[in-house]
């Protein structure tokens, strides 16, 4: 039964409002967690999304049970299931920082706490449903409580996953959660008693928010096989993760934990093999307009502005975190104060489809791993076809396959010539070779910084020293890869229907 001293219902309705909002943002938040614990694998979304839905199932069948028990469930009662609820929050929080601390990171531990998470807000809706139609049972009033508590649901991704990410950090985020948690069951309770332990949960909550660091992204991002395993920069947004761990004479960089690269264009140090970039302006020296998709740590795109002819690189890249990752890094900076580029944020192959009057004599993919989520994006048929509309007669299109056969077979099925060069494949129209030793110590030879005109290289030594690296790694024709080396299986066609990179042959969750 409602209590006697509420005037209307309209409290209800924003009870019934941020149940909804409240559960689904901190769904939001377990699977950005287990999306990072996972490693961005497609099925961190399915996994998660299972056992926050039986969570729901169960806390609803609690509160369904308490609802027969108890015909004269108040408000009041409300409010002690929210303050549950924020406080199991505010455990599994810390339970999540110690098992990753003591154990490492765990998907199967991180699922288990998103059903707790889920149960315990679950049990709220029934008995809101139950108060807020105790002395009304009209359709109408059945729906308005419905219908909040669903406006609050559809709410919570549009505020969180594009304003408050982009603003506070993940255990931010969540801790915000839980204090508004607090704050509503304030707004439900009766008891001055109780109210004041809400009250003083609530200030602890906010003194979380504010005054401890980040935590958990940072346990997370440990990895033990590194010298230093642990990241000396975090930088998060709505985005995603980019971690930075000092490696030696590396910076060596992750993206949403997987593996993003290295800050350094020396191709004598080649630690991030960026040979493979030096390959570009050796057979193709006179390019004047390249472009490139994804950012990543610049060392790709430094090396390309090193080009003497070059007019303009135009790069796409989607999270602009790796600006602020950029600028910290001396090797690398000063692309940013080169006129010549041009960074665009935006989705890579949404800016291509929007662009279909641009032609480019390079274009280079800083592909991530062919496993992860929504790589088909990239490395599809699909794809592939839009992209060779957007090449000159003798362009190039250079991009990593991560050792993905289908992606080698796949492009072999678009363009005339398909070259493999270590786990990268080189597309073209015409016929490409790297026979002629000269030509290409003289192309390399030609590179110089744009800062100030000086040359890359020293002398000619230093040029044939190059050239030497370059060489090194044949460019093997499609016909004459052999897939056995890191395949299993007969190269497939990826489409953006099938998927299969991700999905049929893709890490998986628990590999």
């Amino acid at each position: 039964m409602v209590e006697k001293n509420m005037k209307n219902n309209h409290i209800i309705y924003i009870v019934s409002f941020f149940s909804g909002f409240l559960s689904l943002a901190q769904e939001i938040i377990w699977m950005r967690l287990i999306s990072f614990a996972g490693m961005t694998v497609p099925q961190t979304f399915s996994y998660t999304l299972a056992l926050f839905l039986l969570g729901i199932a169960v806390g609803a069948t609690i509160g369904k049970a308490i609802c027969k028990k108890n015909n004269f469930i108040q408000l009041s009662f409300l409010g002690n299931i929210f303050i549950i609820a924020a406080i199991i929050d505010l455990i599994l929080l810390a339970l999540v920082y110690c098992f990753a601390k003591i154990f490492g990171i765990s998907v199967l531990f991180l699922g288990l706490c998103v059903f707790i998470c889920a149960s315990a807000r679950g049990i709220i809706f029934p008995l809101i449903h139950h108060v807020g139609t105790a002395e009304e049972k009209t359709g109408s009033q059945i729906s308005n409580v419905y219908f909040s508590n669903v406006f609050g649901s559809a709410l919570a991704p549009i505020l969180i996953s594009f304003i408050a990410l982009d603003y506070l950090n993940t255990q931010q985020v969540y801790l915000f959660i839980c204090l508004l948690t607090f704050f509503i069951s304030i707004l439900c309770l009766n008891s001055k008693i109780i109210k004041v332990f809400s009250f003083t949960a609530s200030f602890f909550t906010l003194a979380l928010l504010v005054g401890v660091p980040e935590k958990i992204i940072y346990e997370l991002s440990k990895k033990n096989n590194l010298p230093f395993p642990y990241p000396s920069q975090i930088l998060e947004n709505k985005h995603g993760f980019i971690q930075v761990y000092d490696e030696d004479q590396d910076r060596v960089v992750f993206g949403a934990n997987v593996y993003d690269g290295k800050l350094n264009i020396d191709i004598f140090h080649n630690s991030n093999g960026i040979d493979r970039a030096y390959l570009l302006p050796a057979i193709k020296p006179n390019a004047k307009e390249i472009l490139v998709i994804g950012l990543s740590t610049g060392s790709w795109v430094k090396v390309l502005s090193m080009m003497p002819d070059l007019e303009k690189i135009t790069v796409i890249e989607i999270n602009p975190a790796y600006i602020d990752l950029i600028k910290t890094d001396p090797v690398v900076s000063d692309i940013l104060k080169d006129k010549r580029i041009e960074i665009i944020f935006d989705d890579g192959r949404k800016w291509i489809k929007k662009n279909i009057d641009k032609k480019y004599d390079i274009i280079l993919m800083n592909t991530t791993w062919h496993w992860r989520s929504y790589v088909s994006n990239l490395l599809s048929k699909d794809f592939l076809d839009i992209l060779k509309s957007r090449m000159k007669p003798d362009s190039i299109l250079f991009y990593n396959t991560t050792q993905s056969a289908d992606a080698y077979y796949t492009a072999s099925t678009i363009f005339p010539n398909t070259y493999k060069y270590k786990f990268m494949v080189l597309n073209s129209i015409k016929p490409i070779t790297l026979d002629h030793y000269d030509d290409i110590k003289n192309n390399l030879c030609r590179l110089q910084r744009y800062s100030n005109q000086t040359a890359i290289f020293r002398n000619k030594e230093e040029c044939a020293l190059a050239t030497d690296i370059i060489l090194k790694t044949p460019l093997i024709p499609y016909d004459k890869i052999d897939f056995s080396e890191f395949s299993s299986h007969a190269p497939e066609l990826i489409t953006d229907d099938n998927m299969i990179t991700e999905y049929k042959y893709g890490k998986g969750l628990l590999n």
